[in-house]
């Protein structure tokens, strides 16, 4: 019965055509806490998803780990009043589900500030790997590079763009709001544009493709950075310097599990790593966008 239960709260946080056509639309994924910096992921989560026509879909996990964890007969914890309590897991539980119930939330008006239709979903297991899991081809996902170890967001990663097929755009603490998403800019007006990595391969030119239209889409300039005898560091850097707002990269380039969280903090803007080629979409006319 409470199976039931929770399946039918979870019907009931997803809008009305999200819940006929979730499955087949293109989304933006990203996995939902009530932190500050998930808040700042999410806003340009919801912005990317209405510059790409996608749907925004929340995920949030409830933590097994935490969960085994306050079932251990001499787990304790600490209030901020400096109560030294046992762990329950019933209320460890309750309060997981409060948080759920906070996230998603935050979700329905971040989607509605930026006209985007949106889902909501609650999930047990381990936070990235629940996430990457339920990746499919269609999907992006928003992953802070800081939210875990570098080697693990680098695993997430490598499962989602190479196992799924799924992008997956990173974004660093404090980056991503004034990026190239920051505002809708007027076209040709200077700011922070987007880029992309060309290094040779069919995917790499589907990326530079995929990257100009998305640049022609919000209004931002566009720019290749060649990637012949660089590294991911080099790449990094050159953005940087370049003052890139986003930054489009094959994730086949990428070496080893923690190139690319090493890519994501020294780039200094959000990377969107594309695990399959895209085909380039046209700009949206101004009657499609005041449908």
């Amino acid at each position: 019965m409470m199976a039931a239960r929770d399946k039918q709260q979870q019907q009931a946080a997803q809008t009305p055509a999200a819940q006929t056509e979730d499955a087949a639309a293109t989304r933006i994924v990203i996995g939902l806490d009530t932190s500050f910096l998930t808040r700042e992921a999410l806003s340009l989560a919801a912005r990317l998803a209405a510059s790409m026509d996608a749907r925004l879909k929340g995920i949030f996990v409830e933590d097994e780990n935490l969960l085994a964890l306050s079932s251990l007969p001499f787990a304790r914890e600490i209030s901020f009043s400096g109560e030294v309590r046992e762990l329950d897991p019933e209320r460890m539980l309750r309060a997981m589900r409060a948080q759920a119930e906070s996230a998603r939330r935050v979700l329905a008006r971040v989607a509605a500030e930026a006209h985007v239709d949106w889902t909501f979903d609650v999930k047990r297991g381990h936070p990235l790997s629940s996430i990457a899991a339920s990746a499919g081809a269609d999907d992006t996902l928003v992953i802070r590079s800081t939210s875990a170890p570098s080697q693990e967001v680098g695993r997430t990663v490598r499962a989602a763009t190479l196992d799924a097929h799924a992008d997956v755009l990173l974004v660093a603490r404090g980056i991503g709001l004034k990026g190239a998403f920051a505002a809708a800019l007027p076209p040709g007006a200077a700011g922070r544009g987007v880029a992309s990595v060309d290094e040779g391969s069919s995917i790499g030119e589907s990326c530079s493709a995929f990257a100009e239209t998305l640049a022609a889409r919000i209004g931002a300039p566009f720019r290749r950075l060649g990637a012949r005898g660089r590294s991911p560091a080099d790449i990094a850097a050159a953005a940087r310097a370049a003052g890139v707002g986003l930054l489009i990269v094959n994730a086949g380039w990428l070496g080893d599990d923690e190139d690319a969280a090493r890519l994501s903090a020294v780039a200094g803007c959000p990377i969107l790593l594309l695990g399959a080629e895209r085909e380039p979409r046209p700009a949206s006319s101004p009657a499609e966008k005041g449908d």
